[in-house]
């Protein structure tokens, strides 16, 4: 049948090669960085004292089932640079960072290069730094995941506030489209700084809210004591990041606002690899930058699954890469 090439051991990636693995595919990954796992292998589970659905159940223990499967070859720190060939019969030229090659026989491939995030430096008018009280999305993954029976901080909050669309909707970030995953993820953390901080202020800044679960969500955060202000934040105050200075409709002049901790809730941005991927795989990019297909993958026997063609959620990725690796069992046993 041929081995499947699987280019990107994140969460696409490894769920795609799991499924493959234990319908007797033989596999092999490439990730270009020293361990799989991508962005998700750390992230916090958002549960309070309910399962507030982030999506992580979904990967248990995902990452140790394809670093043991016997029909998993990991390739760490090493990238694909050329792909010959044709369906059914492609040779893939790999290398690591030993600057070894290596040819491997390929009878189809899977493109899961996923996303990358913003820069925590400087986007339109934030800039985090060196802030002590800023954060990005990523940042408050890592409290989320390290935190203990007490709380995300050493010192109880007062107020938090988030910035939705950060990286997002900014032309000059040549991301003018809207990331969706934003607003699911950054209310969920507000459930669990409440979860922890009852009397903590939390504020939301947004231009549009996207849908995240069915029935009144929104108005279920509020009832929780969480705001909602739609408008622009122009900029932090100068020499205090602590403080925002906004515009909101129906209100006249420019209204600051000072917080303890503030939330860049940074969007999702394709790969810093697309335009390399598109090229060796033959692939296109749409106009945001994401992979697309030029020709179908039953077509090519190349597939894109994940976030490579665009922003998801975990359960959509997931399910996204099950289904390519469905087809592609299909496509050998039908």
């Amino acid at each position: 049948m041929g081995s499947v090439l699987v280019i990107g051991g994140g969460l696409a990636g490894c769920t795609a090669a799991i499924e493959l693995a234990e319908n007797n595919r033989e596999v092999i990954i490439v990730e270009k960085s020293a361990a799989i796992g991508g962005a998700v292998r750390y992230y916090g589970c958002l549960a309070t004292d309910r399962c507030n659905h982030c999506g992580l159940c979904l990967v248990g223990e995902l990452w140790k089932r394809v670093e043991e499967h016997e029909n998993i070859t990991i390739l760490n720190n090493s990238q694909i640079k050329d792909i010959l060939g044709t369906k059914g019969s492609y040779k893939a030229v790999l290398k690591s960072e030993k600057g070894i090659e290596r040819v491997c026989d390929i009878a189809a491939v899977i493109v899961s290069i996923g996303f990358d995030q913003v820069d925590a430096k400087l986007t339109g008018s934030f800039e985090s730094g060196d802030f002590n009280n800023v954060f990005t999305g990523k940042q408050m993954d890592q409290l989320c995941a390290n935190r203990s029976r007490d709380g995300l901080f050493k010192q109880a909050p007062h107020s938090v506030a988030f910035i939705q669309c950060y990286g997002s909707r900014d032309i000059k970030q040549k991301a003018a489209y809207c990331s969706r995953v934003c607003c699911n993820y950054s209310t969920k953390v507000a459930k669990v700084l409440k979860n922890y901080y009852p009397e903590v202020r939390i504020v939301f800044f947004y231009m549009d809210l996207q849908q995240v679960e069915k029935g009144e969500y929104f108005e279920s955060l509020s009832k929780l004591g969480i705001e909602f202000i739609r408008c622009r934040p122009v900029r932090f105050k100068p020499n205090s990041p602590g403080t925002i200075i906004y515009e909101r409709p129906g209100f006249k002049g420019i209204i600051e606002e000072k917080f303890d901790f503030i939330v860049l809730s940074e969007g999702i941005h394709p790969s810093s690899d697309a335009d390399m991927i598109a090229e060796i795989c033959n692939l296109g990019l749409d106009g945001a930058g994401f992979l697309k297909y030029i020709a179908s993958g039953d077509t090519t026997g190349i597939y894109i699954t994940g976030c490579a063609s665009g922003p998801k959620k975990i359960e959509e990725s997931y399910a996204d890469a099950l289904q390519t690796a469905r087809e592609i069992v299909a496509a050998v046993t039908t």
